[in-house]
């Protein structure tokens, strides 16, 4: 009887905290696909490049981004703006991680930028 009981804890341990961790993982991406960088030349020169995250969702965003520009320039950022100034015309793989909730969940979000 004993045995019973105990086996009948820890399934039921080992079912709670594997129902926790399944549900920070689909919150995590499911917030993902609401995260959007856009980016556009500034008016006053074509390789300085202004970036926006977008967000749409129901958990807090946290205000600190990190900027991988692509071109060994890599900055923390508070806010959902960005702007940086490329020295070499080219194509560069910008990446911004963004994370929710005091960084309980975070993933990158690529954007391509071409300086002519």
């Amino acid at each position: 009887m004993k045995f019973i009981k105990i086996f009948c804890l820890l399934s039921l341990l080992t079912l709670f905290s594997c129902g926790k961790a399944e549900k920070s993982i689909v919150d995590c991406f499911g917030e993902s696909i609401l995260v959007d960088v856009h980016h556009k030349a500034a008016a006053d020169a074509a390789s300085k490049i202004d970036f926006n995250v977008s967000y749409s969702g129901d958990h807090k965003m946290d205000t600190a981004i990190k900027w991988d520009f692509g071109d060994g320039t890599i900055q923390t950022l508070n806010g959902l703006t960005a702007s940086h100034t490329y020295s070499k015309a080219g194509t560069y793989t910008v990446i911004a991680k963004v994370g929710l909730n005091n960084g309980g969940c975070s993933f990158d979000i690529k954007e391509t930028v071409t300086i002519p």
